[in-house]
Formats: C-alpha cells, sequence, structure tokens
C-alpha cells in the first residue's frame, strides 16, 4: 500500500506548496440525456448509474462492503473537490468535464448507502470523514496547484487509485447490485485515467502507473477503461474481506 500522504509528492518537482481552496459542496445533478451528461465523458451516462440511483429496492451488505462503500463515497467526492480546485486555476477541459461525472458516481454510491441503511458521510467541503482519504487531498490539491502538468499527474494517480479501490469494492460483497454499480464507475474511472494521460501526452509527458502495475494500467488505457474484470487481483487494494 503507497503511503498516501507521501506518494503523490513524487509526481512532481518538490516546491512550494499553494493554499487549500474551498470548493462547493453539494454535487452538481445530472441526469441522463441531459447536456451535462453528454459532458462528462464517454460511456458515463451508462444505464446502470441512472438505474442505481432511481431504485431503492434495500441491500444487505456486510461489514467489509459497508466500509468500502462509505470509503468510496468520500473518495469519489474528493476527486470532484480536488478537480473543480485545479479547473478553477487552470484551463483544462478534463477539469470542466470529469467533476460533473464525479458528482453522478457519488449520489450512486449514497443511493446504495441509504438503500443499505447507512448514513453516508457529512459532506463539507475540504474535510472528509476517511482519515486516509483527507490526507491525499491535502497532498494532492497542494501538488496540482503548482501547475497544470503536476494537476494532470495528480489527477491521474486520483483515478488510478480510485480504480485499486473500487476493485477492493468489488470483492468485498456477494451483493449483485453493488458490484454492478461499482464495475460501472470503475470504467468511467478508466475513461477519465485515459483522458488525463491523454492530456500529459499531448503536452510532450509520458505518465507512468503510481499505483497500478504497468499490465493493469496498459490495459485501462488500451481496452479504453474496460481492463481488468472483476477477477483481476489488485496489487494497490486495500486488503479487505469479502462481506
Amino acid at each position: 500500500m503507497l503511503s498516501l500522504a507521501l506518494a503523490p509528492l513524487a509526481l512532481a518537482a518538490s516546491g512550494q506548496r499553494g493554499p487549500a481552496v474551498a470548493t462547493p459542496a453539494t454535487p452538481v445533478g445530472c441526469t441522463a440525456g441531459s447536456q451535462a451528461c453528454k459532458e462528462a465523458g464517454p460511456s458515463d451516462c451508462a444505464g446502470t448509474c441512472t438505474a442505481v440511483t432511481s431504485d431503492s429496492t434495500p441491500l444487505v451488505l456486510g461489514s467489509a462492503a459497508q466500509t468500502a462503500l462509505l470509503f468510496q463515497i468520500d473518495e469519489e467526492r474528493m476527486a470532484r473537490e480536488l478537480y473543480l480546485a485545479f479547473g478553477g486555476k487552470w484551463a483544462l477541459r478534463p477539469f470542466e468535464n470529469i467533476p460533473v461525472a464525479e458528482a453522478r458516481h457519488e449520489a450512486v454510491l449514497r443511493q446504495l448507502a441509504l438503500r443499505a441503511g447507512l448514513t453516508a458521510p457529512v459532506a463539507v467541503a475540504g474535510r472528509f470523514a476517511s482519515v486516509e482519504v483527507q490526507q491525499r487531498y491535502d497532498a494532492l490539491l497542494a501538488l496540482g496547484l503548482e501547475s497544470a502538468d503536476s494537476a494532470l499527474r495528480a489527477s491521474a494517480f486520483v483515478e488510478e487509485q480510485d480504480i485499486a479501490d473500487l476493485q477492493t469494492l468489488i470483492a468485498s460483497t456477494d451483493s449483485a447490485a453493488l458490484k454492478e454499480a461499482a464495475m460501472a464507475l470503475k470504467t468511467a474511472s478508466g475513461h477519465h485515467l485515459n483522458a488525463f494521460v491523454g492530456v500529459l501526452a499531448s503536452r510532450g509527458i509520458t505518465y507512468a502507473p503510481k499505483v497500478l502495475t504497468a499490465e493493469e494500467f496498459k490495459a485501462m488505457i488500451s481496452d479504453g477503461g474496460r481492463g481488468m474484470g472483476p477477477g483481476r487481483g489488485m496489487s494497490a487494494g486495500r486488503g479487505r474481506g469479502r462481506s
């Protein structure tokens, strides 16, 4: 497991860190077929997410799945807040489009938590229930405000870690509904990873994976985000058991 407070800082040369940036805590809504959805990214408006947010069927989850689900809610909000902060400083298209998708991902996971009878983390800008997520946010925000290239590197790192943690969520449960939703979000994260890596490449920068193995990273990039099926192990998984 990476040291989450320190590993992100290796993504770019050290330098003076920027100040914290407050970002909106309320997710931006997005409905299938809307312009906001169309701008969020390829395959990010798949029917799975729409179906989940409109379904109130109770879910029964074990303790490991509950913990992984609540962690993932914080992680998706962290991604959105980082991208909004980066977009406020660097005029790059992914920072305009992808936060809409992250808001939808958070909404999907909150609905799943509601169906499971869980109390989701309260959304306060820049503050997260998970100490681990808070450490990531603080380090990555400072890094991403240093330069546009650092923001893109930090964002690619966020998507790598998101893919790893979603894989852990998938492995933590036997719930078909939770697995299906998490797999859809993992595919979307693969698209986001491709977007950030692509922009870096257009700027003459080759991004090397920091969380996924070289093989896992190549699968996600070459397959447009659909690589690494549910049966694949994750080198950066969080180590929770199935439940």
